[in-house]
Formats: C-alpha cells, sequence, structure tokens
C-alpha cells in the first residue's frame, strides 16, 4: 500500500451495511481539479481494469464524482460497479478515491480481491493522470 494512501472500512453496527473506500492522493493541485479531464478507462498491471463513466452530480464545486465498473480478470471474473470521486487533498495535491456504488461485492469479490484491485487501478489512475498533465505542459 503506499504511503500517501488512506483505506476506510466502515461497517454498520447490524452487519448488514458496510462500505470501503480507497483513497491515493495525486501529484494535481487541488484547483485543477475541475478541468481535469479522466480517461475513459485504465488497466492495471494485474489486469483489474476500471471503466469510467458518466459524471455523479456533486453539491460542492470542489468535488467531481463519476460512475465506474472495477472488472476483475481471473478463473471467475467479476465486476463491481464504484464511484470516482476527485477531491482536494491539501491546496497542493488532490486526491482520487473509489468505493461501491450501491453495496459492498458479497459474491465473487472478497475484501482482500476487492481492495487489492482497487488499489493498482487508482495507482494506474495516477500514473496516467501525471504523465497526461506533463505531456500538456510540454505542449504548452
Amino acid at each position: 500500500m503506499p504511503s500517501d494512501s488512506a483505506t476506510e472500512q466502515a461497517v454498520h453496527v447490524n452487519g448488514d451495511m458496510a462500505s470501503w473506500y480507497v483513497s491515493r492522493r495525486v501529484e494535481i493541485p487541488a484547483g485543477e481539479l475541475a478541468q481535469l479531464r479522466l480517461p475513459a478507462s485504465v488497466t492495471a498491471p494485474d489486469g483489474v481494469s476500471l471503466t469510467i463513466g458518466a459524471p455523479v452530480p456533486v453539491d460542492d464545486e470542489q468535488y467531481r464524482s463519476f460512475e465506474g465498473v472495477l472488472s476483475y480478470p481471473g478463473l471467475v471474473n467479476a465486476k463491481v460497479r464504484v464511484e470516482i470521486d476527485l477531491n482536494p487533498y491539501t491546496s497542493r495535491y488532490g486526491e482520487i478515491g473509489l468505493r461501491p456504488a450501491r453495496r459492498v461485492p458479497r459474491l465473487l469479490v472478497s475484501a482482500e480481491r476487492y481492495f487489492d484491485g482497487a488499489w493498482s487501478v487508482l495507482d494506474e489512475l495516477a500514473s496516467t493522470i501525471a504523465e497526461s498533465r506533463r505531456a500538456e505542459s510540454r505542449a504548452a
């Protein structure tokens, strides 16, 4: 796990409901998050992919959220609907995060499989965003 990342697992008292959130700091100034263009998809070295869909309305203009799907390869293929968040981390950095969109997966995706895939995809997304930003600044 990267040292600049945070993972949160919260379980409702009755155990019926839980939410998992995985985030990673990205070296994009928080003020540039509103203009940041995300790729349509990324695939991590472990084969887990993230497809980024339509924006989700958010009340605060500093925050952005998108629909997405995590796809897990292997003997048992699985998909998890997620929300992708872009948030200010500090004034100097932004943060990208993932959480299951509806509920924690019960079949085909264990907690370990979810978190391993989410971390790898976030790392790949952060790398893709940083490289895209560098390319844009070189072209300018």
